[in-house]
């Protein structure tokens, strides 16, 4: 049998295909990759086996770009790098390739495409640049970063790029742009943001309707395409936040000077008007360039408490205050109209690390998302929506932001745990420690056997997928099982990427999406300000220039994915490092969690208050069943997904962020 897929590398040299016909994915043995790397298209041949399909590459359908983090070493007659993490072969950079690297230095290199692929030993690789980490930083970070080959420091091409550009000519720039200096918007963002790139406001217009100005910082005026900034800008394409620090896409007299939005300060930026009507539906988009001036800097907490009524008004200037209760009353107005179209909304805390001076970490707790930070989330969403029909409207190239339907095998497996998890949900009228058989019962738990066939008749039909999953989100609400249902839920859902055609945004339940509102920190906004100020230009785009330009978005989609996975796998890599080191203080403690995955080797429970897991292993083998129904005995009872337990914290690996559990 052939199939074809993408291909991913595991550590110990095997690898996977990803199908793309959905069906199981196919093992490929060390010895079979014929050249293949990771993220190649291929095609291949494969035979059933009882752990599942086998077999071998016989085809490379379209190759991606490796590059490999690691420690250059100086030969005689070559360098070699030493990788940080497990490489299919040996690595060897050519005399000539290496760049400015000396002999132990930590790199980032391409790998190059071997000539024969069927018979490939050893690939060879040119040194992209030195990875040079600041001395200040925790050894978890440090060791994050290389792991992934994350770039910090800035070349000094593109650190001299970036002081020219940041000295603006704002006089010639009114002339050219418009002035929207005394229009009233401000920002709002966390307490601890590094850049403010976006700006809002609201205006009532004569004939009842509504003005919403959202003003983006004007990123693109200042990267030109081709430099060393932009160069540097798109081999990292995202800023990596982590708990104490952060490694920006843009060096700091930009991010955090010339174009972040600071109150009271002439700045440039992309604005886009947007009509709506009393109820917030969006009748009319124009774009402009323009100069602004924020009226004020709000933080979440602070424009929470304005809006819950637990502030001081004169707090807040009052034509802020009016336009801040106008805009949460038209984002509560955005999000039910969402919900109604099928969009998921999943409110689950966001982690927070409280450190000490030394970066250490004190403290974990998770907060709940304000009305505040719903109504930025609701402005976003419709700015990005109306550039992308400003930009359809004319024709124009565009780099969608998509979200594919999840796959049939991945929606079974999710129906298979809900299967497992309904039975154990109380039930109408035998709650524990219940003494009447009338005793109050919540409606989410009269609604799930109810949601739980509606499950199995979407999988069967293909349709009310949206509804079906609000429903599970909303019976689960509150419920200790919220954030697994939650976590399952979103596994059975395919990732969202780049892409320059349109498939549709699942989890939004539209078309016509894109990534608009955060140039400063995504490299796949600033394509699209540059797209949207081609637009806006006297001469437009040429048929040449757009053919050339959807060729460029679709080179350019696959790999600003790439680096968002790798750079949301980094910040997920130091979080969970960051609560192994706060647990490694309390051995022997008990925790409650909950079983997130059960295998052959032992049950993994993530625990309730901590972005982390732990392994219990098994000391029995599981009864033979499915991956998501199986079993696994231990010494003290019978585990089963979504089961609730107590453990006690035996060991920790806080640089690896490792645990090791047993039953309480």
């Amino acid at each position: 049998m052939k199939t074809q897929g993408k291909i991913r590398w595991n550590p110990k040299g095997f690898a996977f295909v990803e199908r793309n016909d959905a069906g199981q994915d196919v093992f490929i043995p060390p010895g079979e990759l014929n050249g293949a790397m990771d993220g190649d298209m291929v095609e291949v041949s494969f035979t059933a086996h009882t752990k599942g399909p086998r077999g071998r590459v016989t085809s490379i359908r379209e190759r991606s770009e490796i590059t490999v983090c690691g420690s250059y070493r100086r030969l005689k007659r070559w360098g070699i790098l030493d990788p940080i993490k497990p490489f299919p072969y040996p690595i060897v950079i050519p005399h000539g390739c290496q760049g400015d690297a000396q002999d132990g230095d930590m790199v980032l290199a391409r790998i190059s495409r071997p000539d024969l692929p069927r018979k490939t030993s050893a690939v060879s690789a040119t040194v992209q640049h030195r990875i040079d980490l600041p001395a200040d930083i925790s050894a978890d970070i440090r060791m994050v970063v290389l792991r992934h080959g994350l770039s910090w420091a800035f070349s000094p091409q593109a650190l001299t790029e970036a002081h020219s550009a940041a000295a603006i000519d704002m006089q010639a720039e009114l002339r050219r742009r418009r002035d929207l200096r005394d229009r009233v918007v401000f920002t709002i963002d966390g307490p601890d943001a590094r850049d403010f790139d976006d700006a809002v406001g609201i205006e009532p217009l004569e004939d009842g309707t509504l003005l919403m100005t959202v003003a983006i910082a004007d990123v693109a005026h200042l990267v030109h395409p081709g430099g060393a900034l932009d160069r540097e800008a798109f081999q990292r394409s995202f800023s990596v936040y982590f708990p104490e620090t952060s490694i920006p896409m843009l060096p700091a007299v930009l991010s955090a000077g010339a174009l972040s939005l600071k109150p009271l300060e002439e700045r440039l930026a992309l604005v886009v008007e947007m009509r709506l009507g009393p109820r917030g539906r969006l009748l009319e988009v124009d774009c402009c360039e323009a100069v602004i001036r924020s009226r004020a800097r709000l933080t979440y907490p602070e424009a929470d408490a304005y809006l819950g009524g637990q502030a001081a008004p004169q707090k807040i200037e009052a034509a802020v205050g009016e336009r801040l209760q106008v805009l949460n009353r038209i984002a509560r107005q955005l999000r039910s109209r969402r919900q109604r179209a099928g969009a998921l909304c999943f409110d689950l805390p966001e982690v927070r690390f409280r450190l000490d001076v030394n970066g250490q970490v004190e403290g974990i707790s998770r907060r709940i998302r304000g009305a505040s930070e719903i109504l930025i989330e609701e402005a976003m969403l419709l700015t990005n929506a109306a550039v992308c029909a400003f930009l359809e409207q004319r024709g124009m190239p565009v780099l969608y932001r998509v979200h594919p339907t999840p796959a049939p095998n991945d929606l079974a497996e999710f129906a298979q745990v809900m299967r497992q998890v309904a039975p154990r949900m109380p039930t109408p009228g035998k709650r524990k420690g219940s003494h009447s058989r009338k005793a109050p019962v919540s409606s989410n738990e009269v609604s799930r056997p109810k949601i739980h066939a509606a499950l199995q008749e979407a999988l069967h039909t293909g349709s009310g997928l949206h509804r079906v999953f609000q429903d599970i989100a909303q019976a689960y609400q509150g419920d200790p099982l919220e954030r697994f249902v939650t976590q399952q839920m979103l596994r059975s859902m395919k990732q969202a990427a780049y892409a320059h055609e349109d498939s549709g945004h699942f989890g939004l339940a539209r078309r016509g999406y894109l990534h608009f509102t955060s140039p400063i920190r995504r490299y796949p906004d600033l394509i699209v300000h540059r797209l949207v100020k081609l637009a806006l230009s006297a001469e437009g785009l040429t048929p040449k220039a757009r053919t050339k330009w959807r060729r460029y978005l679709k080179y350019a989609g696959p790999l600003v994915s790439g680096l968002e996975r790798k750079a949301d796998e980094a910040m997920q890599d130091v979080a969970r490092i960051k609560a192994v080191a706060l647990l490694s203080t309390r051995l022997g403690e008990e925790f409650s969690g909950i079983v997130i995955n059960i295998q052959s080797f032992g049950v993994f429970v993530e625990l309730k208050d901590y972005p982390a897991d732990g392994l219990i292993t098994s000391s029995k083998s599981p009864t033979p069943a499915t991956r998501q129904a199986r079993r696994s005995k231990t010494t003290t009872s019978e585990l089963t997904l979504g089961e609730l337990v107590k453990v006690r914290l035996a060991r920790v690996d806080p640089l690896r962020g490792l645990i090791d559990l047993t039953l309480a």
